[in-house]
């Protein structure tokens, strides 16, 4: 029974997902953006090279999403398999690939769009590499059970 449920989930949350994708991202959005295009809204977009001020927003804004990392990794760290840091942040950093497209669908999906897979292989590349290097930097840095509550802490809190 707990196959049909996580098979379920998965199949409507991606449905939700793909249908808002279509529906949303690759219709009203899109036509939002090309009529702003049209009206010359888009002509002052700053391009490469960057000045600094775009360079430092950049880096800056990074921290959000690495931070959001950081927090998971505390959540799920002691169910990782594995004891050592290193194996643990590589499995943490793979599982962050998982869980994004850049693990497998945005591959297959540029091979099948018509690009070559050498190209598909080296833009892949940078966030097979990105994340496990992320995910084991995290495992070292974090300390070990952070936010860990033993059977006797849970039964404190909820007789409070």
């Amino acid at each position: 029974m707990n196959w049909v449920r996580i098979i379920s989930a998965t199949i409507i949350a991606a449905t939700i997902g793909f249908l808002i994708h279509l529906l949303y991202g690759q219709g009203i959005a899109i036509e939002y953006v090309q009529k702003a295009a049209e009206n010359g809204l888009l002509n002052d977009v700053i391009k490469q090279p960057y000045p600094n001020w775009i360079i430092i927003t950049a880096s800056l804004t990074a921290l959000i999403p690495a931070f959001g990392k950081v927090f998971v990794y505390i959540l799920i760290q002691d169910k990782l398999p594995s004891k050592n840091k290193i194996i643990k942040g590589m499995i943490f950093g793979v599982l962050l690939l998982f869980v994004g497209d850049d693990l497998l669908r945005m591959p297959i999906m540029g091979i099948v769009t018509g690009n070559p897979f050498d190209v598909v292989f080296v833009q892949s590349l940078e966030k097979w590499i990105i994340y496990p290097i992320m995910g084991i930097v995290i495992a070292i840095l974090v300390p070990d059970k952070l936010f860990s509550r033993t059977p006797n802490k849970i039964q404190e809190e909820e007789q409070v």
